[in-house]
């Protein structure tokens, strides 16, 4: 398997304007993934390429979080987390490293103290910036060479002409790698008029704002990855279910974090192109009452995957003349789970 990604806490201080957190109001579920559950979890760590302790909520805020980010390292060696870098302070970022961190990706809104402010409301972008200066300088100096630094740049219509000097902007942090990523958990008709993706060709400025950001990059001898923005139905998302999993911090294990959002209720909103729906947790298992690889052999664990396996099929060469007889049209893959037939994500973006 390749990445289990554990959300180790739902907890958060900052107000984005585009984060469920900042909608739901008293049906968010804030807590923490407790350390025992997190001890027995490690015992799989093995099974997977790559740790990532972070879901809804700000990893930094859990108290134990260098012990789980050791006992990561220690079982695998790949663990990785993303932040909002307000706690990243040079005692932080020194325990980080020391604990065996090997990749830390730092959500930034902007290449401005008021467009990133505007949209994350809640952090102070100079303290970001400097929080990023103390942790590339320590990396430099501890010769932690193993540690990969990222910029996540949620592109939003709000701050999509910034993502160039995003770029400059982490070249001059000495951050190895921007991405850029769309809005693509949409509970409501604001956070739809706030995406930049499209189910027709997107608007010319945008595409050539991408292009741009990735002319900054080869510039600046930078990596960039930045997420389509044209929606069309791909086999298997980004999230791929096949191989990954996701923990919430009440234990509970499902396909992805788009499926396991931490309510107080089971059902969460999608609204998908025009139309609000209502969508149920998908769960396979609980870690406070199971093992994992017991979850991980539950028919409904497997018969989930076993509909990704059979769209991944489609697109393998023993499938070549179906595709053939479509004569260059869009495929048709097999149907999509119910759960996801309304997720962005299935969409490519």
């Amino acid at each position: 398997m390749k990445i289990i990604q554990i959300e180790v806490t739902s907890r958060c201080t900052a107000f984005c304007i585009m984060c469920p957190k900042s909608c739901m109001g008293e049906l968010w579920n804030s807590g923490d993934l407790p350390m025992d559950v997190y001890r027995r979890m490690s015992e799989y760590f093995d099974l997977f390429d790559l740790i990532w302790l972070q879901g809804w909520g700000e990893p930094l805020l859990v108290k134990e979080i260098f012990d789980m980010v050791r006992l990561a390292g220690k079982v695998h060696g790949s663990v990785g987390l993303t932040t909002n870098a307000m706690l990243l302070n040079e005692d932080f970022s020194r325990k980080l490293i020391e604990s065996g961190l090997r990749v830390i990706a730092i959500s930034i809104a902007g290449a401005t103290e008021k467009t990133h402010e505007n949209i994350r409301r809640g952090t102070i972008f100079k303290k970001i910036v400097e929080n990023v200066e103390t942790l590339t300088r320590l990396r430099r100096s501890m010769n932690a060479k193993d540690l990969k630094v990222i910029f996540t740049f949620l592109r939003i219509k709000q701050n999509i002409r910034e993502l160039p000097d995003v770029v400059e902007l982490a070249a001059s942090l000495d951050v190895d790698e921007v991405v850029g990523t769309n809005l693509d958990y949409i509970p409501t008709r604001e956070h739809y008029d706030m995406k930049i993706f499209f189910e027709e060709k997107p608007p010319e400025e945008y595409l050539e704002i991408i292009r741009e950001s990735e002319e900054k990059a080869k510039e600046n001898g930078i990596s960039i990855y930045n997420y389509p923005v044209k929606m069309d139905e791909v086999a298997i998302c980004s999230e791929n279910p096949i191989e990954n999993l996701y923990v919430c911090h009440d234990g509970t294990v499902s396909p992805c974090v788009y499926l396991n959002i931490p309510l107080k209720t089971n059902i969460f909103p999608r609204y998908f192109k025009g139309k609000t729906y209502t969508t149920e947790k998908y769960i396979f298992g609980d870690l406070k009452k199971e093992e994992l690889t017991k979850i991980i052999e539950k028919r409904e664990c497997r018969d989930f995957r076993e509909i990704y396996r059979k769209r991944s099929e489609y697109t393998s060469s023993g499938s070549l003349l179906s595709k053939l007889m479509n004569f260059g049209e869009k495929p048709t893959y097999p149907r999509l789970p119910k759960q996801c037939w309304n997720c962005y994500k299935a969409y490519g973006v």
